[in-house]
């Protein structure tokens, strides 16, 4: 029943789901193979992992966030997807809908974001597009004293991270509906993200929800989801105890 109401999920994101909503404490491959005996497996295809990305890997939030521009159709004309992505958590620490995509209007989104973590200095990763060249960037850059990363050119996976959350973005929040207006569209994203933020569970985080290790809560939460199922399994150990002595028990007496 939770399979058929939560459709796009996978089996794996589907147990952990699970475990924190209190609804059924399962391994994986236990869902996986209720699920398969019912044909409600849902099959993803596994990307392929692209050589030439930046190596460094962050230990904590608000060290590296990664940005690009992403072109949004709205009724009749261009709008700008301008979001930053948090590398450790993946979680969207700002983001805005732009009517123009100038090298100001990007300066002006990223600065936003550096304003709401006044004492972080994130290495800024992005792509080779002329916003990120310019003097605005390079002065935002100067300004705030950070680190400019640039992916290899014509390499769009080597901004991995903020390429996938466009493509969930389209795929999750988008694709099925009608942008009327940039008001609409502002209303569907703006609740998105905040889903996406908070809610949902995301692959590359153990199946926690981003939130979860931007606020430095992942052990926490990951050890809760263990004791759930360690209590599960022992409950499930005597249970089957039970009905097996009470079986010998029966065929002792007949």
């Amino acid at each position: 029943e939770y399979a058929l109401i939560n459709t796009r999920e996978g089996y794996r994101r589907l147990s952990y789901m699970m475990v924190d909503d209190d609804v059924a404490y399962l391994s994986p491959s236990s869902v996986y193979r209720i699920l398969s005996e019912r044909d409600l497996l849902i099959r993803y295809k596994k990307s392929t992992k692209s050589k030439g990305k930046y190596d460094f890997r962050p230990t904590k939030p608000n060290q590296q966030w990664h940005t690009d521009i992403m072109y949004l159709w709205v009724k009749d004309r261009w709008y700008f997807f301008v979001g930053i992505l948090d590398a450790y958590s993946r979680y969207i620490v700002h983001w805005d809908l732009l009517e123009s995509a100038s090298s100001a209007d990007i300066r002006a989104v990223i600065e936003s974001a550096l304003k709401k973590y006044p004492s972080s200095k994130p290495r800024i990763v992005t792509d080779n597009g002329p916003q990120f060249k310019s003097k605005d960037f390079r002065a935002l850059i100067k300004e705030f004293s950070l680190m400019d990363i640039k992916t290899r050119i014509r390499h769009p996976e080597s901004n991995g991270k903020i390429e996938r959350f466009h493509k969930t973005l389209r795929e999750e929040a988008l694709s099925e509906k009608d942008l009327k207006n940039k008001y609409k569209a502002l209303d569907i994203i703006n609740d998105w993200v905040k889903y996406y933020n908070n809610e949902r569970l995301h692959a590359s985080l153990n199946y926690l929800r981003p939130v979860d290790y931007f606020t430095d809560k992942n052990e926490e939460k990951l050890k809760i989801r263990k004791d759930k199922m360690t209590i599960a399994l022992e409950k499930r150990r005597q249970e089957n105890s039970e009905i097996h002595n009470q079986n010998v028990k029966e065929q002792i007496a007949a």
